[in-house]
């Protein structure tokens, strides 16, 4: 899975939702937390790449097609594994409104089978 991820500045939590005001970035982390503790083992997600992008090369700058703030790419074995990281209860009540909270907006790629490191 290819994730394309844009932070916002300040968590858009719901305002009853109890959780300390923080950063798009510290929500995310916080969704990590939970991603880990309540699915790792079920979805055993490998994680081959987690960071920042560095700049655009191909695409128009500032525009939302092509500006994000980092890049995850995560390998799971199977399609079975994430559909029951998806349907666990835990992840979606306690993770995915960090995850909601701090991104702006996001694209998620299912890329088929299992790519090798290109050599350039």
């Amino acid at each position: 899975m290819l994730n394309l991820l844009k932070f916002r500045a300040q968590a858009a939590y719901k305002a009853d939702s109890g959780h300390a005001p923080c950063s798009g970035v510290e929500a995310y982390k916080r969704y990590q937390q939970v991603f880990t503790v309540a699915v790792g083992a079920t979805s055993q997600a490998q994680v081959l790449y987690d960071g920042p992008v560095d700049r655009i090369v191909i695409g128009v700058p500032g525009s939302d097609t092509a500006e994000w703030d980092n890049v995850l790419v995560v390998r799971y074995p199977s399609k079975a594994h994430f559909l029951a990281m998806m349907a666990n209860e835990q992840y979606r009540s306690e993770g995915l409104p960090h995850r909601y909270a701090g991104l702006e907006r996001t694209v998620l790629l299912k890329c088929r089978g299992y790519a090798r490191p290109a050599r350039w």
